[in-house]
């Protein structure tokens, strides 16, 4: 069988049928690269990379299994460089600002602890306030929050990294 009739019968495939055929690619990939934790986002991340690459196929323009794997490799990168990115930008702080200024509301005996944690949530838009109130307020996991508010387990995650580091920077500014 020539290459452009494998090309045309890969092609013609469900993508079921492709992202099965390709599982054996995604996984060499990833091991390439070296990615050992958060394998399973990185391999959903490829299978999505897959679909894209199945909706714009196009036999006549070169072999469909090295237009997947160019796709998959380069959203797999791309996603990577995000990360690092992230956490070059943020870093995760302690929750013990937050449950400082909590405490010292629940106490009462320090007005302006009060009036500050007032001024430093109205600074904040509802949904960074509603984040903060479900987690700390209310004990709800990550995945309650994701739920509550319709947001992925990942994006609460981070949103609470950034929002406790915003509220770090405005109370070092205050004091």
């Amino acid at each position: 069988m020539s290459i452009q009739n494998k090309q045309k019968l890969l092609a013609a495939q469900s993508f079921e049928e492709v992202l099965e055929a390709v599982q054996p690619m995604i996984t060499s990939i990833l091991s390439q690269l070296r990615i050992y934790k958060d394998f399973d986002d990185y391999r959903h991340i490829a299978s999505i990379a897959v679909w894209q690459a199945w909706q714009k196929t196009d036999p006549s323009k070169g072999q469909f299994s090295a237009y997947i794997y160019a796709t998959v490799k380069g959203e797999i990168l791309k996603e990577l460089s995000r990360e690092k990115n992230y956490t070059v930008r943020v870093t995760i702080v302690d929750d013990d600002i937050l449950n400082y200024i909590y405490e010292e509301q629940n106490e009462g005996d320090n007005q302006k602890h009060v009036i500050m944690l007032e001024s430093l949530l109205s600074s904040l838009k509802q949904v960074e306030r509603s984040i903060l109130l479900l987690y700390y307020i209310e004990g709800y996991s990550h995945r309650e929050i994701a739920e509550e508010l319709g947001l992925s387990i990942n994006a609460v995650t981070k949103r609470r990294a950034r929002i406790v580091k915003k509220l770090q920077k405005q109370v070092f500014i205050i004091e």
